[in-house]
């Protein structure tokens, strides 16, 4: 099973939003981390076809995703960053409109066991408007799981999601990863560290980075430093010349994690890294 992306390229009017993208993406999680406007939610909608591409082909086992049309949709799972809700539907008769809307068998069944997946079963008879936040987050993805789609597209899932919940929710993509292509977007580094399998890392339009999370590890490690120091000069150098990711003053000086490809000081010892540190030096480009 394979997503391919060839050269896809969106534009609207003037404006290029994703420049000449080429992927492939099978079994696993990956991590689309990029800063707003970055060109995440452009990407997901083009993989849901609710967008075309402006230049460029999208491949799903060898065949246009478009010209496979509903062959293609009922293969994939998409939860959008503002879903559309009943408010006047219960969680369950809302799961039955979308049941119907996807042709799910035994759908009696099938919503139990996806509001059970996201621990809304309890509230199958309460009316959507009275829901949080989160448990609307969480309806849209038991509804995205109706047809136990190859393909899970999702676009800030966690968001609204109190901790307890985004545990649950990262735990869930896990267990489920080994025979699925589950894609998600969002700007929140943790979610991405905690389960990506791969991290692709996208900029204004373009991929800037795409490895597995051993290897941004690894690249972690050379790049990421501390030091402390007192001095007020060599304190101005370092905050003029490298980029800080973590700093905290303490009596009679700062403590700096910085990113360097070099030594940025004679203090300075190499540390272990993290995704955030990479990310950081990344979209600062």
């Amino acid at each position: 099973m394979s997503l391919v992306l060839e050269n896809v390229s969106q534009r609207y009017d003037k404006k290029e939003v994703i420049h000449s993208i080429c992927l492939e993406l099978e079994h696993g999680i990956y991590g689309f981390l990029g800063p707003n406007g970055a060109g995440k939610s452009t990407m997901l909608r083009m993989l849901s076809t609710v967008e075309r591409p402006s230049l460029g082909e999208i491949f799903y086992e060898g065949r246009d995703i478009f010209q496979m049309g509903e062959a293609y949709r009922e293969k994939i799972g998409y939860v959008p960053q503002k879903a559309g809700y009943y408010p006047d539907f219960t969680v369950y008769k809302f799961l039955q409109y979308i049941a119907a809307l996807k042709g799910v068998e035994e759908e009696g069944r099938v919503i139990k066991e996806c509001l059970e997946q996201v621990n809304l079963w309890e509230e199958k008879d309460k009316k959507v408007k009275k829901l949080s936040g989160g448990m609307k987050q969480r309806l849209s993805i038991a509804g995205a799981l109706l047809n136990d789609p190859e393909i899970l597209l999702f676009d800030e899932p966690t968001v609204g999601l109190d901790p307890n919940e985004r545990m649950n929710f990262k735990n869930f993509l896990l267990k489920i990863s080994e025979r699925k292509t589950i894609i998600f977007a969002t700007h929140i580094v943790s979610d991405v560290e905690d389960i990506a399998d791969r991290v692709l890392i996208i900029h204004k339009g373009s991929i800037r980075l795409n490895e597995s999370m051993d290897e941004v590890l690894e690249r972690a490690e050379n790049n990421v430093w501390e030091c402390d120091l007192q001095d007020i000069e060599k304190i101005k150098a370092v905050m003029d010349h490298y980029k800080i990711s973590k700093m905290k003053r303490y009596k009679g000086g700062v403590h700096f994690r910085l990113i360097s490809e070099e030594k940025p000081c004679p203090e300075a010892v190499r540390t272990e890294g993290s995704l955030e540190e990479i990310y950081l030096k990344i979209i600062e480009r």
